[in-house]
């Protein structure tokens, strides 16, 4: 808004003096606007801060992982057993040494206090939203196994998930899907026929789609999880094993369905 506002001023300015004045004018002005908003925006201290030091975006990252997971779990009020043990998979999955897993388990626990400012974790990790978003959707992938622990999304965790995922700059419409194909992936129904539709709900597509559509959401899978391409993103180390075992959940479904078709056909 202020930018065009620059850019209006600065051409009356420069209209005053003639028509390649109004030009320069409404250039210069707009110029100045851009500048003046990004010097208002209280979020850019935190972009050129990480652009300096990418360690301190990794720190980040890491923390905001375990006391993102606390504050969810506590946030309908309690902490139910489901959740715990929920966390305690994910911590698993990590592979954390015994240290690590104690400052993973303090951090949940922080992050269930009733006095956890979530706007500074959310602040700065909305302020790298566009460069980061492929790393974000790992965070929120890990983030959406304790809305699923729950199991009620309509409940506060499940809100407070819609509320951080708006914030890092997914829709409503993209953090339900995240939900959908994180929780397919955790639950592999018996009967064949469901298992078939959770291996595409773990894909983001229906059991309809054409070959066409099925490569393409395949080959946007495995580009947002793979786990060299997160890492030279900056990815901490969680969020590398998270992807790398996301992957191969997505390249089984794939396998799965690419055998169900072909079979069909025979």
């Amino acid at each position: 808004m202020i930018k065009w506002f620059g850019l209006i001023i600065g051409g009356l300015m420069g209209n005053t003096f003639g028509v390649v004045a109004l030009i320069i004018g409404s250039l210069l002005g707009y110029v100045f606007g851009v500048w003046l908003e990004k010097a208002r925006d209280p979020l850019t201290k935190y972009r050129c801060y990480f652009a300096r030091d990418n360690e301190a975006f990794r720190h980040l990252l890491h923390q905001s992982t375990f006391l993102m997971m606390g504050y969810l779990a506590k946030a309908d009020g309690a902490v139910s057993k489901r959740e715990i043990d929920m966390a305690e998979a994910v911590f698993d999955s990590f592979r954390l040494d015994e240290r690590a897993r104690k400052d993973a388990i303090r951090l949940f626990s922080e992050g269930k206090q009733p006095d956890f400012q979530l706007n500074a974790i959310l602040d700065p990790l909305s302020s790298v939203a566009k460069k980061h978003r492929g790393l974000l959707r790992i965070f929120l992938e890990i983030q959406a196994r304790i809305v699923i622990a729950d199991g009620n999304l309509a409940s506060g965790t499940g809100k407070a998930f819609l509320h951080i995922a708006k914030r890092l700059g997914f829709s409503a419409r993209a953090a339900n899907t995240i939900l959908k194909q994180v929780k397919a992936s955790l639950y592999q129904p018996t009967k064949v026929a469901k298992s078939l539709e959770t291996q595409y709900s773990i894909l983001g597509v229906a059991s309809g789609c054409t070959e066409q559509e099925l490569k393409l959401a395949y080959r946007r899978a495995m580009s947002a999880h793979h786990p060299d391409k997160l890492q030279s993103a900056g990815a901490t180390d969680e969020m590398v094993q998270a992807a790398t075992a996301q992957s191969q959940t997505i390249q089984e479904a794939y396998n799965t369905i690419l055998a169900s078709r072909n079979g069909s056909h025979k």
